[in-house]
């Protein structure tokens, strides 16, 4: 009785000390108090839901994901956290919920919520909570401030960024760190500028970092370096193609399509940035495997062209994305697409490149352009990934036309990693994205900090 009694406290002791990792092989520890009961109980949270991602629980249930359990819940946050006590909006947070004592990995959402696909794979091999916070003015968490812009700042976003971490870190003790990919990666890496003490470790994955209204390094990158001499060189043919006499080619078939929508005709700086971003976003979204094919499939003819860069004009009209574009004119700065490249064409058309953000913009709303601030990008970009005293990861895959932005100087804390395959996204698990030698080089970096 004695020996069997001394066997169950052994094992009861050694499950209680084990890992959650699942990176170096150890399961998650047994869960005793449901996360949505310890939620209600100790923290600000409210309207906590389970279940917000059906296509999360198909794939726990075919065997492909591990996790307890997910949430949806709403926090109170100041519009001005300079000012507490006035105005507050709701904004919406996620919980993909492994254990009370794994690492937690916060995803500072850029945009709305979606899904639990950002930084999955990170999640997946550091069995870690996955904390998803949707970004102030986007999806459910729009407030007050909209239309007037003035508390749309980094400042603020990393304050409500904080405000969750405080609530939660007394739930989730293990370590904790800020990841995103593209935009998300951004708002990480300016959660640790205003934030430092908050994470253990701050990651990027394919995140530009601009550092003017109208970055040309973009442009430079997307017609020197991404894909190959062909694909580059099929690309400027289908953009001289599309600009092909001005304001009285192409352009008037587009807008001909829109006004028989009843929709608002495109001005002609919007026609020419979709042109070229159709381009960057085939690149973007597809593996260079797929680049040719995709490629000719956009120049094959004026319809396939026209048809390209209308739908390119619709999904950059989403209202979805919109806050994306006042972000861009307040402080995050924007690409300037290689317009130069095509400046014998473009000569004597209505185009300027400094009215391009402003083409994206409703006109009530361009006023934020003579808000623009750059000081934090450039502090960020000159000092901080220089000098911070916490790790920091940058991963970016060549192809992508984004790369453009990542940061050339890096201090001794921070890591950058380059896929030579891959896309804008931080598909590591998958080696048709990233090879297993890069996959192992991301997480052998996160993982001596956060184990």
């Amino acid at each position: 009785m004695k020996k069997t009694l001394r066997f169950w406290m052994l094992l009861v002791m050694t499950l209680s000390i084990v890992s959650c990792t699942e990176y170096i092989d150890n399961p998650a520890p047994v869960v005793v108090v449901p996360l949505e009961e310890t939620l209600a109980a100790n923290g600000p949270f409210f309207d906590i839901k389970e279940n917000p991602d059906t296509a999360v629980m198909e794939r726990k249930a075919m065997g492909e994901l591990d996790y307890q359990s997910q949430y949806r819940m709403f926090i109170n946050q100041p519009v001005n956290h300079d000012q507490p006590d006035g105005d507050k909006f709701k904004q919406r947070v996620f919980i993909l919920f492994r254990g009370y004592d794994c690492p937690t990995i916060m995803v500072t959402e850029g945009y709305k919520w979606f899904c639990f696909n950002d930084i999955e794979d990170l999640g997946i091999n550091l069995n870690a909570n996955m904390v998803h916070v949707e970004h102030r003015n986007f999806g459910e968490s729009f407030n007050q401030d909209k239309g007037k812009w003035e508390y749309e700042t980094s400042a603020q976003a990393s304050a409500d960024l904080h405000a969750v971490y405080q609530a939660l870190k007394p739930i989730f003790k293990g370590k904790w760190m800020s990841a995103g990919t593209s935009k998300n990666g951004e708002t990480s890496m300016d959660y640790a500028y205003y934030y430092p003490d908050d994470m253990d470790l701050a990651a990027a994955f394919c995140s530009p970092f601009e550092v003017s209204l109208t970055d040309k390094r973009f442009g430079e990158y997307l017609f020197n370096e991404a894909g190959t001499e062909e694909l580059r060189e099929m690309m400027k043919k289908g953009m001289r193609t599309a600009l092909e006499n001005g304001e009285e080619g192409l352009f008037l078939k587009v807008c001909e399509r829109f006004e028989k929508e009843g929709t608002p005709v495109p001005t002609f700086a919007e026609y020419v940035f979709n042109i070229t971003d159709v381009f960057f976003t085939t690149l973007q979204y597809n593996l260079p495997s797929m680049h040719k094919e995709k490629i000719e499939s956009i120049i094959k003819d004026d319809e396939s062209l026209v048809t390209s860069i209308t739908k390119s004009i619709k999904d950059n009209r989403d209202e979805t994305f919109y806050t994306y574009w006042v972000d861009c004119a307040k402080m995050q700065g924007f690409p300037d697409n290689g317009y130069d490249y095509f400046a014998d064409q473009l000569e004597g058309t209505s185009f300027k490149a400094e009215n391009v953000l402003a083409s994206l913009l409703k006109e009530e709303d361009r006023f934020v352009l003579k808000q623009y601030n750059n000081s934090l990008r450039v502090d960020m970009c000159e000092n901080f990934f220089m000098n911070f005293t916490k790790p920091l990861l940058f991963y970016y895959s060549h192809d992508d036309p984004w790369s453009a932005g990542q940061p050339e100087k890096l201090g001794p804390n921070a890591k950058k990693v380059i896929n030579p395959i891959g896309n804008h996204s931080s598909k590591i698990n998958d080696p048709n994205y990233c090879p297993v030698d890069v996959k192992k080089e991301v997480m052998d970096f996160i993982s001596t900090y956060i184990y």
